[in-house]
């Protein structure tokens, strides 16, 4: 019986922390994170759509999705270092809702958390471990404004 109590209450811990997690992500990131997910998008160059996304398309489409927007293109990796990519602050926290890394020749993104990846021609879109961290020292990090994120 002191087992099942233990195995219970340890049930119960792993389940509220599990909501309490979510229940502080933001609601536009998570549906943008949702979405890509579920897409089976994969990468094609020059593209910006659920289906199919180059690096920057995949980040411009999560960006859009999370500010309650269709999916569209916002930029590239050009625009966003040289500071033309809509509602991006330099600098970022592993805190920050969204999270971009960007250097000459590619873009990432974490959604609450979660990597995403748009990489070879032809692959499926890469969520979580199998993408890259925005926060690897090859990328400059950004964040989205929080106040243009839906909540």
């Amino acid at each position: 019986m002191k087992i099942l109590r233990k195995i219970l209450f340890i049930m119960f811990l792993i389940g509220f922390c599990a909501s309490s997690a979510s229940a502080h992500a933001s609601t536009g990131v998570q549906r943008a994170l949702d979405v890509i997910t579920a897409s089976g998008g994969h990468y094609v160059s020059a593209s910006a759509s659920i289906e199919a996304a180059d690096c920057s398309g995949l980040v411009s489409v999560a960006q859009s999705l999370a500010m309650g927007e269709p999916p569209h293109r916002l930029g590239n990796t050009t625009s966003l270092l040289n500071g033309q990519w809509p509602h991006a602050i330099p600098g970022a926290t592993p805190t920050d809702a969204f999270v971009i890394g960007v250097n000459a020749h590619h873009m990432v993104a974490m959604l609450d958390g979660v990597s995403i990846e748009s990489r070879t021609p032809g692959e499926p879109f890469r969520v979580g471990g199998d993408a890259s961290s925005p926060f690897d020292p090859r990328y400059r990090l950004y964040h989205i404004d929080p106040l243009v994120i839906e909540a």
